[in-house]
This record gives structure tokens, sequence and C-alpha cells, in this order.
């Protein structure tokens, strides 16, 4: 069922498999112009989810923009909360608001956070950003449906290497158990997560058997065939007493040739801004496989005069509302003040790379080794390496398997962004780690409001209290 009217039930807008493609094609514009403004994001899984981003939105789902809360809507929920640039453009070109306000991503007071914040623009089902909880969230919605005797239907986009955390399971497990045949669940199966190949950083295959194995019917799909797509939505429908998965094989960075399956790509924008080789202009020359399309110098030139007028404006509303004193006391600025400054992860870096020559020494990473230097540890040193383990993403059981290895008398250091080191492993934590006095040494990068446009789910104001209160 394509966008309608819930007054009426009068389809507003129904779109051919080729119209989908294009609208694929131009959502995938949007999207890198967007990136490109906001000089950050996650330019890979955007690209990798747009074509099933363009056929839920534009063609499968029951639901009225002019009514974000009509209560027989269908509801995505967006696990990958990272890829909310994807969302948006889908939300702006089903009506909810102009597409065009996109370009203002990751600027403040724009609703287009880095991740999704449903309180701020029409749409969004879910405020997300922490891997590995949309999916609990989509299946309680879906026992709601039942319970109440709704018919809509309830989906949840989720990423491969997300399949490494293990409230994954525990969702999985339960949708099974009261074969929600309204639930269906999306991997953006495109093999890459930041740090590496998925298969290389935690393996989470053979996802079929697994998810068969808990009772889910499970579909293959080619995440980048529009016709294909189409079909198995309508499949996946049929489905009766079990929740049905649909794998979609995709391509990380997919339509823009320098991103295309570069796992360097997952969390950043085009290097080259605007022109050049790995530029904004090159990624929609690909997009559009070199022929003409709506994106002309003069579109990309007026869509970024969006972005930085706006950010004018709240610029000035900032400077508004700053207090004025008779010279400048702002951190760092004034010449008798100058420090030389590094962030915290990169002091973290340099003491794992002094102290690892140290044998009892050793470290745990969470998909994020490089953001926060852990690699430090054995990059120069490769006779280390065998003393790093990858534990994916999967933060509490990061932290158990390192209380293990310091009951065995090793020294274990664990990092991750102060939010998630702190906040989702805090009873592992408190009761393995604090409770045993066993030698686990916790590094948090990003901490307080550090990480700014990446949104609420990634900054953190309360790593040091909760752990203060772990002392026991």
């Amino acid at each position: 069922m394509p966008i309608i009217d819930s007054k009426t039930n009068r389809i507003i807008r129904d779109y051919s498999v080729e119209e989908l493609a294009e609208k694929a094609k131009e959502m995938r514009a949007y999207n890198m112009v967007s990136l490109c403004a906001s000089g950050s994001g996650h330019t890979g899984g955007t690209l990798s989810i747009m074509d099933i981003t363009a056929v839920l939105y534009l063609k499968v789902i029951r639901h009225d923009p002019s009514i974000p809360k009509w209560d027989d809507r269908d509801r995505v929920f967006w696990s990958v909360g990272h890829k909310a640039p994807a969302l948006y453009v889908a939300l702006g070109m089903a009506g909810y608001y102009p597409v065009e306000d996109t370009v203002k991503l990751r600027k403040l007071w724009s609703g287009f956070e880095g991740h999704p914040n449903q309180f701020k623009l029409p749409g969004l089902e879910l405020s997300s950003g922490s891997l590995g909880q949309g999916l609990g969230v989509a299946v309680g919605s879906a026992l709601r449906a039942n319970l109440d005797k709704k018919n809509y239907r309830v989906f949840c986009i989720m990423g491969d290497g997300e399949q490494q955390e293990g409230s994954i399971w525990e969702a999985v497990m339960s949708a099974g158990h009261y074969k929600l045949d309204n639930l269906v669940g999306i991997i953006d199966l495109n093999g890459l997560q930041i740090d590496g190949k998925t298969e290389a950083v935690m393996n989470v295959q053979p996802l079929e058997d697994k998810y068969r194995a808990f009772g889910w019917e499970v579909i293959h799909a080619d995440g980048h065939d529009i016709e294909k797509l189409i079909e198995v939505f309508a499949l996946a429908e049929k489905v009766k007493e079990k929740p049905v998965l649909i794998l979609a094989q995709t391509v990380k960075g997919k339509g823009v040739s320098f991103a295309e399956n570069v796992a360097g790509y997952h969390g950043i924008v085009p290097k080259d801004g605007r022109c050049g080789k790995e530029s904004l202009e090159q990624a929609v020359f690909d997009i559009y496989n070199g022929s003409k399309s709506i994106f002309t110098p003069e579109k990309l030139d007026s869509l970024l005069k969006i972005s930085t007028d706006y950010q004018e404006e709240v610029d000035q509303k900032l400077r508004e509302i700053m207090p004025v004193y008779p010279q400048n006391y702002w951190w760092n600025e004034n010449e008798v003040m100058k420090v030389t400054m590094e962030p915290t992860r990169f002091g973290f870096g340099k003491v794992l790379e002094k102290i690892g020559e140290d044998e009892s020494i050793v470290a745990f990473g969470a998909d994020i080794t490089t953001s926060i230097k852990m690699d430090d540890f054995y990059r120069d040193h490769p006779e280390r390496k065998s003393r790093f383990f990858s534990m994916g993403i999967a933060e509490q059981n990061m932290t158990v398997v390192a209380a293990g290895m310091a009951k065995e008398g090793k020294k274990a250091f664990i990092g991750s962004y102060g939010v998630f080191i702190s906040g989702r492993n805090w009873d592992q934590i408190r009761t393995t780690c604090c409770y045993n006095n066993f030698n686990v040494k916790i590094a948090g990068a990003h901490g307080g409001i550090s990480v700014g446009a990446d949104g609420a789910t990634h900054q953190a104001l309360e790593e040091i209290p909760l752990m203060y209160t772990c002392q026991i």
C-alpha cells in the first residue's frame, strides 16, 4: 500500500518501479548533499540502505504524512540510528516536510540530528543510536497491535554488525516465541563495520540458520533491486504464525565510486568536499552514472546555501545569548591562556602503546578501535596483536570477558565511547568487575557533550556518577 489519505483511504501517490529507481537516485543525491553540508556523518550505510528505504516509504508501508501519528499507520523502527540521513531524506520525499530541509543535517535546532530524535521531526518512530535496541521496541509495538486488534505492520531496520549485540537475540527469541507475523526485520547485509569486514571483526553468520532456529521465516533479497524488493515485501506479508527476516544483500557506499566497499567511509563524508576525486560533485556524477540529473552545479549551490544561511542564523542567535565581557575569556583563545590540547582518546592510545610491552596486558575493542586509538597498542608492534581481542559491537560481553581475563591475572583494558562504556554495561561493571575487585581498566572517549552534532544518544552527562556509584 502506497502513501494514503488516512481519512478517505484514497491513494495519494503510487510509484512505478521505474519511478522508484529514479527516486532512490534522487534520495542518494540529497543524502550526499546533506552529509557534505554538515561536514560529518555516515556515508557508507546511508547509501547501502537507500533502495530499501525508497521502497518502504514510497511503496510498501501504509502512512499518511499529513497525520504522522495516525494510529493505524505501519511503523518503521530504525535500530541503526547512525543511518538517520537516509531516513530524513525518505520522510522528506514522502511529504512530511520539504526534502530540501535535510541539508540542515547536524545543525543546532534543525531537528535533523546526527541520530534520530523522535520529538524533533514528524514521521520518526524512535530516538535511536545505541545499537541493538530497536528490534525489542518493534517486538513491543507488534505485540500491542495484536493485543488491541490493530492491523498495522511493524518493520525494523538493522545492520549486520549490529547482530553482535546480545540484546538483538533476546528480541529475536521473544518475537519467535510470540509468533509475531506482523513483524518484519530487515538486515542491511553490507559486510562492513567500522573496524573492517564483519566476518573478521566478529562473525555473525550463519544468520539464516540462527533466525530460523528462533522460529523466524527468512527471505533473501538483493537490496538494490527495486522490483525484487517490492516482491519480497509482498511475500513477507503472506507469512503467517511467525516473524519474517529479510536478509538484504547490499553494497556499502552503493552508487558512489570512492565509497563503495570502503570500510573507512562508514563514518566520514566526501574527503574533498564540493569538488575533486572524492567529492560531492563526483558522488552525484556516479549516482546518475554520468547522465543528466536535476543536481546541476546551480542546484547544488542553492542547496548548500540553505545550509550555510541556516547556520548563520544559528550563529547569530548564539551571539545574542552569549554573555559579553571586556575581554575574551573563551577557553584557549587568549594568547596568555594558550595550552596544547589533545582529545582524551589520543592519550589513551599513547599510554597503551607505552605500557603494552608488559605481557600481562590485554586489550579489548568494541568496533571503534581506531576511533578511540586503541590500535596504538599493536599498530607498530605486531607481536602484541595476539593480546588484542575484537569483541564487535558487544559492550556487555566485552566487559565480562575482560573480567575473566583479569581473574586469571591479566591486566585488561576495555574502551568505547563514554556513554556506551559506562551505560550499556553498567550492571556488568558493578557486579562482575567491581564486586569481584577484578583489575579491568575502562576508558571512555567522547565524554560529556563533546560529540555535539551526533545527538543525545551519543552524549554522556551521566558517565561520571555511573562509574562513581559502581564503587562498593
